[in-house]
């Protein structure tokens, strides 16, 4: 017996890579991505390290079962995402197309990484430390670009990107995947027709936009590393493009079909939890009637932060149901606002936390309005339920669209939540239209029975990635080719001038002969 066990130990010891993930405590499904990713990890028996550089101090690791080194939040942080902060009512009625927005947020918006990151770099005896565990695998976000940076001070073996959504803005160029927006909508749209060229135009647009707002997280950063170790440090898409593997928070089953590349790999649901049967209060509320809508906004956008304007309007949709029992995820139930809405409304119930995941596994639960975050819409896909999206901001627009588009719900738009009107006929549509619960349940079977869960494609990338390291035949030759050469422009060019000069010299033997076909007929006239 104890040979067995010293047999197993040195197989489990064998097989057990170093990996370092690269978390900052920002944005719920940001940490919470990385996090189960380095919890999974653990679980599949590696010796798994979280370097978490503390941005939001009120959000959470993201991780249970990883070890955890803290780098506590600068003062400098502190004070920019204070700032920050205090704008989040605005996600309500802020227009994402507003250019002047754009450059009034951009900035504000990339110091908080920047200054983290300069935290990061200060202590030099962290540096040191990472650089003596020899790690196998790191993984880090293409969001806070202070992770790619630093993978190249560290040196694991493998460098792992990924995103916690779909790829956007510069991600498609630091992964070498095409863009084609002619088809691929930009995170904020919702609706692309592409067969119309103003749809076309806006997507365009939209990604102009959005290149625009996150370049300063990208130079900032840059400009950061080349003032430490200089101007011959890599830029951020050459580190990222000599990663083993790209993964990515996206399903497939559920998504639009774009081009991507050998790998990357998607993992979609990463995060998600079996559900649990209600407790005996959950039970009671989803029992009062024969029909249930959760309605959520998420953790950033929440419900307390919704213009009074917008939530007198919600009431007003809710009433006009009363045989539905509406359950509204509320921060502050003991609030003027909620005491009120609560005395007025028999079929609402306030809570400032809900087991969504339970909940959405209920079949007492009719419909599900959400803010479209990837987490929400990947759960209302397992979980089969039909929605209404109402997008706010971010990568919001596009989760939502892709959701309308593979026949999950319709999206509302936020701009119309004012209107009671259009709210209420949202609702009935998902409601009364069969499709949208009957295709809800088929694509979450085609989920349940996928051929490889996203669990067993991330344990066995990265054991993949930790045994050999980066492949050349995976790293598209894209990133080594300039604008005119990956657009074949050069070619375009020397054929546009061929054919000028075709034409040139077609239009004066075109001359030559016509004048001497005249001379020639004058003279036999003479």
């Amino acid at each position: 017996m104890r040979l067995l066990f010293l047999l197993v130990a040195v197989c489990t010891s064998i097989e057990s890579y170093k990996i370092l993930v690269y978390n900052s405590k920002y944005g719920h499904s940001h940490s919470n991505f990385l996090g189960n990713i380095a919890d999974l990890l653990v679980d599949a028996g590696h010796d798994v390290t979280s370097l978490i550089p503390v941005i939001d101090e009120s959000g959470k690791d993201g991780t249970e079962k990883s070890k955890k080194i803290y780098v506590p939040v600068a003062q400098e942080t502190r004070d920019q995402i204070t700032e920050i902060y205090s704008q989040r009512s605005d996600f309500f009625k802020l227009d994402n197309y507003n250019p002047v927005l754009t450059w009034r947020m951009r900035d504000s918006f990339a110091r908080q990484f920047l200054y983290q990151c300069r935290a990061v770099l200060d202590d030099v005896d962290l540096l040191k430390r990472l650089q003596n565990e020899s790690f196998d695998v790191m993984i880090v976000e293409n969001f806070d670009m202070c992770g790619p940076a630093y993978s190249h001070l560290v040196k694991p073996k493998s460098l792992i990107t990924s995103s916690a959504s779909f790829p956007f803005s510069q991600m498609y160029a630091e992964f070498g995947i095409p863009i084609s927006l002619s088809y691929n909508p930009s995170p904020y749209v919702s609706r692309l027709n592409v067969n119309s060229m103003w749809g076309r135009i806006t997507n365009l647009y939209a990604e102009w936009l959005l290149n625009a707002f996150f370049h300063p997280c990208r130079w900032m950063i840059e400009e950061l590393f080349y003032e430490r170790f200089g101007p011959s440090f890599p830029s951020l898409e050459e580190i990222s493009s000599h990663s083993a593997y790209t993964l990515l928070n996206s399903e497939p089953l559920i998504d639009y079909a774009v081009p991507t590349l050998s790998r990357v790999v998607n993992i979609g649901g990463i995060g998600a939890r079996k559900p649990s049967p209600v407790n005996k209060e959950w039970d009671e509320i989803l029992s009062r009637r024969s029909k249930t809508i959760l309605l959520s906004f998420g953790s950033v956008a929440k419900s307390i932060y919704i213009p009074g304007d917008i939530k007198d309007s919600i009431l007003k949709t809710i009433a006009r149901f009363p045989d539905i029992t509406f359950i509204w995820k509320y921060e502050q139930p003991e609030d003027e606002f909620a005491k009120e809405a609560l005395r007025s409304l028999p079929n609402l119930h306030l809570s400032k936390w809900t087991p969504q995941n339970d909940i959405l596994a209920d079949d007492r639960l009719t419909a599900f309005i959400t803010h479209g975050g990837m987490g929400s819409t990947q759960e209302t896909a397992t979980r089969g339920k039909p929605g209404i999206f109402i997008p706010l901001f971010g990568d919001q627009p596009r989760n939502a669209g892709m959701m309308q588009y593979n026949g999950f719900g319709v999206v509302l738009d936020k701009f119309d939540m004012i209107n009671p009107d259009s709210f209420e006929g949202a609702i009935r549509e998902v409601l009364n239209n069969e499709s949208y619960r009957i295709n809800a349940r088929r694509i979450s079977s085609m989920l349940a029975k996928k051929p490889f869960t996203s669990k067993e494609l991330l344990i066995k990338t990265v054991e993949f990635a930790a045994e050999y390291g980066p492949s050349k035949a995976l790293r598209p030759q894209s990133h080594d080719m300039t604008f005119i050469e990956y657009h074949n422009l050069d070619i375009v060019a020397v054929f546009a001038v061929f054919l000028i000069l075709s034409l040139i010299a077609t239009k004066k033997l075109c001359c030559f002969l016509i004048s001497f076909c005249i001379g020639t007929k004058k003279v036999k006239s003479d």
